[in-house]
């Protein structure tokens, strides 16, 4: 019961913070050009910071499951590899395509995954969960980025999806945290409280602008993309790596760290980078709708699963 209320109680924030943008949008409070600005904003700005900060903080004494750091690594290439040769074939919408792989390989590590991980293990050392972030956004980012790239709108050359990966406001946001975290460096105390206060804005703001942007009549539009993602994301892809977790011998938090980061939700960055990028914005607003909703279901079925057999 605990378990359940926990993740019900992660999730159901998520959607009344883009119900009340939802909401904002259709009495006129929100209109598509300032949904469009804010989206900015939440792109260059906050959500970078709130990545610098969360690699900047990273603990350094922890205890690395170099089985389950390589297995979520080598495991989000891996997957990325494989929706790069199977959705071209099945979705011919360059503009849903990028959406898509991103959608089914991307998680919500960060805001969904760590305080899962700290629920389940009440008083032990969770920060592998916190070095995971290490692993897992720039292999969610990078590989976003090129997805994007390479299906977003114009012709693609490789010059141009290198630059545009090495100038992603969220990948230099990553960069930045990596080498302030590989420094020890601390920034003086009114910096550092600055970026923590506008990291924190980043996910509400970004849920508000989000449900701001969403148009449920075109869900039956997307109803073939959605159907495709929500259980590849939600079900196939942890039920897989999961498996290949527990016959590696990955146990406990590492074998939490491994579900979250093929399990969780579609993470929010993915609809302002989708907007921003050229790909189809209102799928990617669905997708994260439709995967923080239902992720609820799943996770409770997983935990259960999981400390039935006594794996966590």
């Amino acid at each position: 019961m605990d378990d359940f209320l926990f993740a019900l109680n992660t999730v159901l924030p998520l959607l009344l913070l883009m119900s009340l943008g939802w909401f904002c949008r259709r009495i006129g409070l929100l209109t598509e050009k300032l949904v469009t600005g804010v989206n900015q904003l939440v792109f260059k700005l906050f959500l970078p910071v709130n990545l610098c900060v969360s690699v900047m903080n990273t603990p350094y004494d922890t205890t690395i499951s170099l089985g389950a750091f390589l297995l979520v690594v080598i495991g989000l290439a891996a997957e990325f590899g494989v929706l790069f040769l199977l959705i071209p074939r099945i979705e011919k919408d360059k503009k849903k395509i990028g959406v898509m792989i991103q959608g089914m390989a991307r998680s919500n590590y960060a805001f969904f995954g760590i305080p899962l991980v700290a629920m389940l293990f009440p008083g032990q050392d969770t920060s592998l969960a916190s070095l995971m972030v290490i692993a897992t956004i720039p292999v969610y980012n990078i590989l976003s980025v090129v997805a994007l790239c390479v299906y977003g709108e114009g012709e693609v050359k490789l010059g141009r999806v290198l630059l545009n990966i090495l100038k992603n406001p969220l990948i230099i946001g990553t960069a930045i945290g990596y080498l302030f975290w590989a420094l020890r460096f601390q920034p003086p105390a009114f910096i550092k409280t600055t970026m923590s206060d506008l990291a924190k804005v980043a996910t509400p703001l970004a849920l508000f602008t989000l449900g701001g942007a969403i148009q449920f009549s075109s869900a039956k539009g997307h109803m073939k993309q959605l159907l495709t993602v929500v259980p590849w994301k939600l079900v196939l892809s942890p039920l897989v790596f999961l498996g290949i977790g527990v016959l590696i011998g990955v146990r406990e938090v590492a074998l939490a760290c491994v579900y979250v980061a093929f399990g969780a939700p579609t993470a929010v960055a993915s609809y302002p980078m989708a907007q921003q990028m050229g790909g189809d914005g209102e799928l990617a607003a669905e997708i994260v709708a439709t995967t923080s909703a239902f992720c609820i279901l799943t996770t409770f079925l997983f935990v259960f699963a999981l400390k039935s057999m006594g794996l966590i």
